[in-house]
C-alpha cells in the first residue's frame, strides 16, 4: 500500500510540473547567418547557457541532493542564464532506460547522496533515470530556460580521455549505430517539449580513430535521423580533438539539409593544445594574440564569408576559487574574443558538485558556478565578469545606431563618465555609447571626445578634440590596448587600478611585443565593443 502510494504521488509531482512546463515561453529556434533566431519574433536569440551534467555514472541531473529542483533551476535565472547544456550518456536510453534511480544507487555507496536526495527531491528515487530528465527539462521549461541536449558520452561515466573508450566512432563503448539509435530515441522523446531547443550530436570527438570519412559518413546520418524526429530543433555539430577543430570543414562542408537548423560547436580550456603554463611563461599580449587567430582558424571562420553559420561555444571555463591565474588569463583573453563577436557560449560548469566522481562521493567542482551546496556563487565576482556576455550586444533586426562600449575584460566592467567628465569603470547595463573614427572616441550623438589629461590622471571628455591627446588607437599584437601621445612624444594607455573605478593613462605596459617581458597588462586591456541593441 505505501509503495503504491508513493506511485501516485510521484506521478502527481511529475505531472504538475509538465503542467506548467506545458505553459513556457520557450520557442523555437532557425538560424540567419551567422545567428539563431527566434521563430516567433524574427529577432535573435542569444544563448547564454551553463552546463549543467547528467551523464556520470547515476545517469541524472547533479545537484538534486543538494536543493529542490525548482530552486536549482531559480539560481540559473538568477543569474541570467537563458540555457542548459544539459548532458547525458546514450546508455541511459539504450541500455538503462527502465532503471529507476534507486536502484542504480544502490550499486554504489552513497547514502549521504541517497540522503540528500529523500529530503531536497524525494520523488526521484522511485523514477527512472529518462523519467527525471524529462521532469529537469520540464521545470526548466517552466521557468523560461531552453535546453540544448548534449550527448555527452555512451557509457555513464566522467568525460574525457584519449583512451576512455568514449572516444570516436567504433572505440570500445562507442557503436555507432547505438549511438545514433539513443540519440534517436532522445530525439523522440522531447519531440513535443517545447523547452528542448537544440540537440548535440556528440561531445568532444578524440583519440587516434579519429578520421574525416568517418566523420562524415556517421554525423550526417546522425543528423537527418535526428532532424526527422523533431525537426523544430537546432542540431548541433561537433568536431575533432576534444572540439578543438572544425578547419577541415573548409575544403569539404558538410553537405546535408536542415533547413535552417544547422549549428557547430567549439570548446577552449587554458590547457587545450599548449602546455597549461603557457600563460604564466610567454607575453600575455602575444599569448592572447595567438590564441584568437588560433580559435578563429580553427572554427571561427564558420561564422564568416559568403556562407557564415551560427557557432556556439559550448564548453569553456575557469577555476572559479579565483586562485589560478593561468586559467584567470586565458579567461579574460577568451572573453575578448566572446564579447567581439557576441557569440552565443555555454560555461563549464553551472553544477557546484557530483554525486559521485572516479571515487569520491560528492565530489566538488572548482569551475562550478554555484558552490558546494548549491545555494551561492563560488567566485563573487561572476556577475561582474560576465555581464557583458550575458548581454545581446549584436542583433541583425535591430534598427539601433551601430555604436561601440568601452570595456574592461579584466574585470567585466564598462567605461562611463561620471559627474565630473571622468571616464570610470561601472555597470555595462546603461553604460555611454561610444563612435570611433579611427582616431578620436566621441560619446555618442556628442562632439565630446576621451581625452588625455596627464600620466596617472583620470582620463576625460573634452570639446578639445583636435590635440593630440584625444587621438586614440589600439597597439600591440593583442590590439588591447588603447593609447594615446602626450605631448612630450610619450605613448600612454588607458589603465585601471584594481582598488578604483577611475580609468588613467599611463605607460603602456608590454605594447613593443618584446618576448622577455612578462608583466601583467591586463589592467590596460579596454576593447571598443560594437554593439546595435
Amino acid at each position: 500500500m505505501k509503495k503504491t502510494t508513493q506511485s501516485t504521488h510521484v506521478f502527481l509531482v511529475l505531472s504538475i510540473i509538465a503542467i506548467f512546463a506545458s505553459h513556457s515561453k520557450a520557442y523555437p529556434l532557425s538560424t540567419h547567418k551567422k545567428y539563431i533566431i527566434d521563430d516567433s519574433t524574427g529577432q535573435r536569440a542569444k544563448l547564454v547557457c551553463g552546463n549543467w551534467a547528467g551523464h556520470l555514472t547515476p545517469m541524472m541531473p547533479e545537484g538534486l541532493d543538494k536543493r529542490p529542483l525548482k530552486d536549482i533551476v531559480g539560481e540559473l535565472v538568477k543569474y541570467k542564464f537563458n540555457c542548459v547544456r544539459l548532458t547525458y550518456a546514450i546508455h541511459m536510453w539504450t541500455r538503462y532506460s527502465n532503471n529507476t534511480v534507486s536502484d542504480t544507487l544502490a550499486t554504489f555507496n552513497v547514502s549521504k547522496v541517497v540522503e540528500g536526495i529523500s529530503k531536497n527531491n524525494p520523488w526521484v528515487l522511485n523514477v527512472t533515470h529518462i523519467n527525471v530528465f524529462e521532469t529537469v527539462v520540464n521545470e526548466l521549461g517552466a521557468q523560461n530556460v531552453h535546453v540544448l541536449l548534449d550527448n555527452h558520452v555512451s557509457k555513464p561515466e566522467w568525460c574525457c580521455s584519449n583512451d576512455d573508450g568514449n572516444g570516436f566512432f567504433n572505440d570500445k563503448y562507442f557503436d555507432p549505430q547505438e549511438w545514433i539509435q539513443g540519440l534517436t530515441l532522445a530525439a523522440k522523446h522531447f519531440a513535443s517539449n517545447s523547452a528542448v531547443v537544440a540537440q548535440s550530436l556528440r561531445n568532444e570527438l578524440r583519440g587516434p580513430r579519429q578520421n574525416e570519412n568517418d566523420w562524415y559518413n556517421y554525423m550526417s546520418q546522425a543528423a537527418v535521423e535526428i532532424h526527422k524526429q523533431n525537426p523544430n530543433i537546432l542540431v548541433v555539430i561537433s568536431g575533432f580533438n576534444y572540439d578543438l577543430d572544425l578547419q577541415f570543414l573548409k575544403k569539404r562542408p558538410l553537405e546535408i539539409d536542415l533547413g535552417n537548423k544547422t549549428v557547430f560547436e567549439a570548446h577552449l580550456y587554458s590547457w587545450s593544445g599548449s602546455p597549461k603554463d603557457t600563460w604564466l611563461k610567454q607575453p600575455l599580449n602575444m599569448i592572447c594574440s595567438n590564441t584568437i587567430k588560433g580559435i578563429v582558424n580553427r572554427a571561427g571562420f564558420l561564422t564568416a564569408g559568403n556562407n557564415p553559420v551560427p557557432l556556439i561555444f559550448s564548453e569553456f571555463g575557469f577555476d572559479q576559487t579565483g586562485g589560478n591565474v593561468a586559467d584567470n588569463r586565458f579567461l579574460t583573453c577568451l572573453q575578448t574574443y566572446l564579447v567581439s563577436t557576441d557569440m552565443d557560449w555555454a560555461i563549464w560548469s553551472f553544477h557546484g558538485t557530483y554525486y559521485i566522481r572516479g571515487d569520491q562521493v560528492q565530489f566538488e567542482e572548482l569551475f562550478g558556478v554555484m558552490n558546494s551546496d548549491w545555494n551561492n556563487l563560488r567566485n563573487p565576482n561572476f556577475t561582474d565578469k560576465f555581464q557583458l556576455l550575458q548581454r545581446k550586444n549584436q542583433d541583425p533586426t535591430s534598427k539601433g545606431t551601430d555604436a561601440y562600449i568601452i570595456y574592461h575584460p579584466l574585470t567585466g566592467k564598462c567605461g562611463q563618465v561620471n559627474e565630473k567628465n571622468e571616464l570610470e569603470l561601472g555597470s555595462c547595463e546603461g553604460q555611454n555609447r561610444w563612435s570611433y573614427n579611427g582616431s578620436l572616441i566621441l560619446i555618442n550623438s556628442t562632439q565630446k571626445c576621451l581625452t588625455d589629461s596627464g600620466e596617472g590622471l583620470p582620463v576625460t571628455v573634452s570639446d578639445n578634440c583636435q590635440s593630440q591627446s584625444s587621438s586614440w588607437k589600439p597597439i600591440s599584437l593583442s590590439s588591447l590596448h588603447l593609447a594615446t601621445t602626450n605631448k612630450n612624444g610619450n605613448q600612454l594607455c588607458l589603465h585601471n587600478n584594481s582598488n578604483s573605478s577611475s580609468i588613467v593613462s599611463s605607460q603602456c605596459i608590454c605594447v613593443k611585443d618584446d618576448p622577455l617581458c612578462l608583466d601583467d597588462p591586463q589592467s590596460q586591456w579596454f576593447q571598443l565593443v560594437p554593439t546595435n541593441v
